[in-house]
């Protein structure tokens, strides 16, 4: 899956543990060239140039020499490979050649100079370089002015030679924990806390006494929260979702909605997966939504207690905004709404970034969920998280499955089943990760030991962020042009507001992105550890780096499907009937081609969604209910019986269309069936089957002859259309790229994998490419130049059958497949002549 969009570094310094470099954790979204390292000359954000190979998501860029607190006198400076670098005297500002493989300081840290992308020489006064002024020295935030080389040199020896960047993907635990903890295993015997003897009860009452800890270090007690332990904050945030007390669409009563805020990880973005799975309605909400007064309700509708839910991270691990929150008291008391819908509504923080690097206090914004992880904290242990829960909620939560430890009573021959009084027992399946969870005991006192607690931690990781932010953004090459651009929503002044990750492109001197690839292998040349890839957060990074919904879903495209006895699996099986049972084709109505329908396998449901519409799903197992004999049209040239898909989905496309209308199936025991005199070979029925289609099972089209065909237009265009719009517009389920235009006409059959079908014939079009897919807006110029273009005749691409294969294995139809034909005069297969001769669509 290609994503040629432009790349991002996310550089968050989040240091639990105090060292003396700058251990900038560096975290990648985007794309680059591979080989190259960068976007190609010309190219856009959203494009994918020929032949242009890139990496999904990636992140460009090395750790950009950052001169640290140099002393008066001492070298501080940029380097070009090969090239110059500065050196600052008192007063004055030298040059020095710069050799390639020489070093350069990057606060307190050397790292080799050919590391630099061009030699970034922005001067202040006198010649001086602008980032040898900065200074951390004018940020006093620290730990308490300890010796922090010897601290490092204690705690972190396993770094020595290592230049560490990933604290966002795990911060690394100091020696004396591991020790701690291993002593303290070495000299206990801790059984499993279920038991009742001595070792087990001893087991208990630590893990007890760790939830007091995890308590106490929120500001909170256990009046107010519980702790229930998770494998994580992704294992909890499922949690909330299958707990929540949802009410579903449907009841007599108002249905529950889940909102989240754009800006959110992954993780929370995927509940609404399991809100759907209950009939519960998501919806995705941006900062200036909840802040519109637009979603405020009137006195009189305040008081349905429907449940809803809402989700916002208190720090984004894409830019580290930090997200106010008094937010948490305004949703619940009703002076903000996420969307306009009366309820009651609950709030789910998501802590897992605020909480490594800056302290919560939960006695004063009481959250109803917050689920973090201990790993992000401490380094040690992994694989362990918990829920902190409100307890004013935890009497609302549903639970279904229960497992060891949490029942207090069942019967294995008949429906009973008591739970447990502890809401944490009762949530916790099996026996918990007792001895990881012992681990965090000896967490929370090294942590205050070393570092004076998350306060320190937080003042001290901020000056190093905005210290890292200042000289980031001063550094310029020899033309003027910045070497980074940075991604944020703030201008790092203040730490409540922001925390310390920093978002960037490297650029080069002419404002190209450099691809992480080139750095990445560069940093690893060098023992620099960084971070490169998607990093969990596809709405800010969309925000940020101006992708489309289109551009993701147009460059995560599925690369294979099952094939049916009528073609691909489920396509053309719905179509959309006016009043009276009549197909609506886009010749009527085109504003169809701006439905998104979508097929998940796996939960066995179609996604329908339109822009300005909820989102609605239709089940796709086969249903027997009201059936509707549709009348012959050019659509369905043979009668065709169908049932209705109810009333829900007739009210959604009615809404849409502005017009009565209702959305049918094809019946599963009547199939519309032909037989075509050239089709040939052994086959497992008598007749081929299709599904709502007019000539055939498939329509394939050929890259060379758009290619062609979209030079005809341009001459007669003002603005010539993209190719992949005029795919778009001649509604394709097969797209080759053969060497030769219209070469597609010549075969009589074509193999493509395992799979064998027979050339039905051309495929005469209509007005219907006209029409743009986009935007459902009438051209038509297309038409008119296919005919010019074609000697009056309007043939384009040719229509395919097929009889899949007698085997209990589905057949499946895969991009990038090699593509063989046979031509009409020659019986035998014709092997590509070129490589590029493959199945893409």
């Amino acid at each position: 899956m290609i994503l040629p969009y432009p790349s991002a570094l996310v550089l968050q310094e989040r240091p639990l543990w105090p060292v003396s470099t700058l251990p900038l954790v560096v975290t990648g979204q985007g794309a680059g060239t591979r080989g190259s390292g960068r976007a190609p000359p010309g190219s856009r954000p959203g494009t994918e140039s020929p032949g242009d190979t890139r990496q999904p998501y990636g992140g460009a860029g090395a750790p950009v020499a950052v001169p640290g607190a140099a002393p008066r006198g001492r070298e501080a400076g940029g380097a070009r490979q090969g090239g110059e670098a500065g050196r600052a005297g008192p007063g004055q500002a030298g040059r020095s050649a710069c050799p390639p493989g020489s070093l350069v300081r990057v606060s307190g840290r050397v790292v080799p100079a050919s590391l630099l992308p061009s030699p970034p020489r922005t001067r202040g006064m006198a010649g001086e370089p602008l980032f040898c002024r900065a200074s951390l020295g004018s940020h006093p935030a620290g730990y308490g002015g300890g010796d922090l080389g010897r601290l490092r040199e204690r705690e972190f020896p396993r770094l020595r030679g290592i230049t560490y960047l990933d604290h966002a993907g795990a911060t690394l635990f100091p020696d004396s924990l591991l020790k701690a903890f291993t002593d303290d295993l070495r000299n206990n015997v801790y059984g499993n806390p279920h038991s009742q003897n001595i070792s087990s009860k001893l087991t208990y009452d630590t893990i007890e006494h760790v939830r007091y800890r995890i308590l106490q270090h929120f500001c909170t007690t256990s009046e107010d929260y519980t702790v229930i332990f998770t494998s994580g904050c992704t294992a909890a945030l499922k949690l909330v979702a299958e707990a929540f007390p949802w009410i579903p669409e449907g009841t007599k009563q108002p249905s529950s909605r889940f909102c989240y805020l754009t800006d959110s990880h992954t993780s929370v973005v995927g509940m609404r997966g399991l809100a759907a799975s209950m009939n519960v309605l998501s919806v995705p909400v941006k900062v200036k939504e909840l802040l519109s007064e637009k979603n405020w309700l009137p006195a009189e509708e305040q008081n349905c207690t429907t449940p809803h839910l809402f989700s916002y991270p208190a720090q984004s691990n894409f830019s580290g905004t930090k997200y106010p929150l008094s937010w948490i008291q305004d949703i619940k008391s009703g002076k903000l709404y996420p969307v306009k819908i009366p309820g009651k509504w609950f709030v789910l923080l998501d802590a897992a970034s605020y909480v490594s690097s800056s302290p919560l206090d939960l006695g004063v914004h009481q959250a109803d969920f917050i689920p973090i992880s201990f790993y992000k904290i401490f380094g040690f242990p992994t694989g362990l998280g918990a829920l902190l829960v409100n307890n004013r909620i935890a009497p609302l939560l549903r639970k279904t499955y229960f497992g060891g430890g949490t029942a207090a009573a069942y019967l294995a021959g008949a429906d009973f089943y008591f739970p447990k009084k502890s809401m944490a027992e009762r949530f916790e399946d099996g026996t918990v990760s007792f001895l990881d969870i012992i681990a965090l005991k000896h967490g929370f006192d090294v942590l205050e030991k070393l570092t004076g607690g998350m306060e320190k931690i937080k003042q001290h990781t901020f000056a190093l962020a905005h210290y890292t932010y200042n000289v980031l953004s001063t550094l310029k090459y020899a033309n003027g042009a910045p070497v980074v651009r940075i991604y944020s929503d703030t201008d790092f002044s203040n730490p409540d507001v922001q925390g310390p990750i920093i978002n960037f492109n490297v650029l080069d001197e002419n404002g190209e992105v450099i691809g992480f690839s080139q750095v990445e292998k560069m940093a690893s040349l060098h023992n620099i550890h960084v971070r490169t890839g998607c990093f969990c957060n596809t709405g800010a990074c969309q925000m940020h780096l101006g992708i489309s919904d289109e551009d993701i879903q147009r460059n995560l495209q599925v690369t294979e499907w099952p094939v049916g006895n009528q073609g691909l699996l489920y396509d053309r099986n719905w179509m959309v009937v006016n009043q009276n049972g009549v197909c609506l084709t886009q010749k009527q109505e085109p504003r169809l081609c701006l439905v998104n329908p979508s097929i998940d396998l796996k939960q066995k449901i179609m996604v329908i969604q339109a822009e300005g519409m909820d989102t609605i799903s239709v089940s796709l197992e086969e249903n027997t209910g009201k059936e509707a004999v549709i009348c012959e049209s050019k659509v369905c040239s043979h009668r065709v019986k169908t049932y209705d898909c109810g009333e829900k989905t007739a009210g959604w496309f009615s809404m849409f269309l502005g017009r009565p209308c209702r959305l049918i199936r094809q019946s599963p025991d009547r199939k519309n069936s032909v037989q075509h005199k050239n089709t040939k070979g052994p086959t497992c029925a008598t007749s081929i089957s299709l599904s709502l289609v007019n000539e055939a099972q498939y329509l394939l089209i050929n890259v060379a002859s758009i290619l062609q065909l979209k030079e005809h237009i341009s001459a007669r265009l003002e603005d010539p259309l993209e190719i992949e719009e005029l795919i778009q517009r001649f509604r394709a389920n097969i797209v080759i790229s053969a060497p030769e235009s219209f070469e597609e006409e010549e075969w009589a059959e074509i193999s493509i994998g395992a799979l064998r079908f027979q050339v039905v014939g051309p495929c005469s079009r209509c007005q219907i490419i006209c029409i743009d897919q986009q935007s459902g807006e009438r051209n038509k110029e297309v038409l008119q130049s296919l005919s010019a273009a074609r000697g009056r005749k309007t043939n384009f691409g040719v229509y395919l059958m097929n009889q899949p294969l007698c085997s209990s294995f589905p057949d499946m139809l895969s991009v990038g497949s090699q593509v063989l034909p046979v031509l009409k005069e020659n019986t035998e297969i014709q092997r590509p002549t070129s490589s590029e001769e493959k199945c893409s669509g």
